[in-house]
């Protein structure tokens, strides 16, 4: 995988963790408990309705993260989901990560209970448990890290998730990320304008990689989304899903920023 700085801290973090849940709940009543669970709305159906005249908006559930610290450590994650079907999200993101954005499973299986929105289970994938546990928590999607992982592993994960009935959602930072994504056939990916090895963002690398991307693969920007502005700028090239976090948490109104983030009123 060759990773460094930030994710390699983090992998070793999340093996840890795995292994605490493991041991915990063992992986056969996992996956049993996971492929009971019952479907939920469809978060590839969501993606394919964004265009121009009503954009995709991914509202985060962000708590803190690894360059900011807190955001917004007391944020009520059902709360939170109701504003945010109230403002026409699109789909709504958890981040389940703990250590460094301060996030639980249990603030997915809250957010699942108290939207009918189709749910992304966002943290660090290394292993086919996490899927099934993301699953159980009632999630249509979950996040996987093409740095993160091998082809072999990207492409075994993206089926265990479609056989589960989640469509994933595939992180990308460049063009040989997109190639390894296409291969193992993805169908949604994420252009995460943020290098998680460095934690630095550029808004340049969504354009870029969007320039490449055929007409079957459907694209969200992350990263960087302030404003309608950083909206318009990622449909010039014809992106229409934008996943927003810290920008959303921390407004003063949440349902009349997301609407300006759609440009309705």
């Amino acid at each position: 995988m060759g990773i460094d700085g930030f994710l390699k801290q983090v992998v070793e973090i999340k093996s840890r963790e795995l292994a605490r849940a493991v041991f915990g709940i063992p992986l056969k009543t996992m996956r049993r408990e996971a492929e009971e669970a019952v479907p939920k709305a469809s978060f590839l159906k969501a993606m394919k309705k964004s265009r121009p005249d009503d954009i995709g908006i991914i509202a985060e559930i962000k708590k803190a993260s690894p360059s900011k610290g807190n955001i917004r450590p007391d944020l009520d994650p059902a709360l939170f989901a109701g504003y945010y079907t109230k403002a026409g999200a699109r789909a709504i993101s958890v981040l389940t990560e703990s250590e460094f954005f301060k996030g639980s499973l249990k603030d997915l299986e809250i957010v699942c209970n108290a939207t009918d929105l189709p749910v992304l289970r966002k943290d660090f994938i290394i292993d086919a448990y996490q899927i099934y546990e993301a699953k159980r928590a009632g999630a249509s999607s979950v996040l996987l890290i093409t740095t993160l992982l091998s082809r072999d592993q990207l492409k075994d994960y993206i089926l265990l998730a479609r056989e589960l009935g989640m469509e994933p959602l595939v992180e990308i930072t460049s063009e040989k990320e997109f190639e390894i994504a296409y291969y193992c056939d993805a169908k949604v990916v994420d252009i995460n304008n943020r290098n998680l090895q460095t934690l630095k963002t550029d808004l340049t690398v969504s354009k870029r990689i969007a320039a490449i991307l055929p007409d079957d693969i459907i694209p969200v920007e992350a990263s960087g989304i302030s404003s309608f502005k950083d909206i318009e700028n990622g449909m010039s090239f014809r992106i229409f899903n934008f996943l927003v976090g810290e920008s959303i948490v921390k407004a003063k109104d949440t349902i009349a920023f997301i609407k300006e983030l759609r440009n309705v009123e």
